[in-house]
């Protein structure tokens, strides 16, 4: 019988999930038609994996305007009293932080500011640069929430 630790227990089940995401983005094709992908896995503190994937879409399937940008990413707080689940997710993995003034010895800290950007400014609604990049809504809707003793809103 196989025996796994830990560490590679954890490893096992990540990869399960790497498999079934890479076979819904290529093979159920859940974004449209693909040309190609490419990923690389990473080991965080404590030596939890997390996959950069990079999804080269078809022409013909890649998000252009704000609005179909608004259909795939959501850089908001999700609502903790219809998407409980997601929110819990979403409070717990998803958020920088804290630094800045609320934790200037933070390992994203450089010259004083937060080498990520955070905090990133508020923005009504997802807007595409000239370049085709989009920067996401972010809303000042008022809504914040404790993380990790600090206070995070959009």
């Amino acid at each position: 019988m196989l025996e796994l630790g830990v560490g590679g227990f954890v490893t096992h089940v990540f990869n399960m999930y790497k498999m079934s995401l890479i076979n819904e983005l290529t093979k159920d094709e859940i974004f449209g038609s693909h040309l190609g992908y490419v990923h690389t896995i990473e080991f965080q503190k404590r030596g939890l994996p997390h996959m950069h994937l990079l999804l080269a879409l078809a022409p013909r399937f890649r998000p252009t305007t704000a609005e179909e940008v608004d259909t795939i990413v959501k850089a908001t707080w999700p609502d903790p009293d219809n998407e409980p689940h997601l929110f819990s997710i979403v409070k717990r993995c998803m958020v920088h932080g804290p630094c800045g003034r609320w934790k200037p010895n933070a390992p994203c800290m450089k010259d004083g500011k937060c080498s990520k950007g955070f905090p990133k400014p508020f923005q009504a609604e997802t807007v595409m640069t000239r370049n085709r990049y989009p920067i996401y809504a972010r809303p000042n809707n008022g809504r914040t929430y404790e993380v990790r003793n600090f206070m995070a809103d959009n």
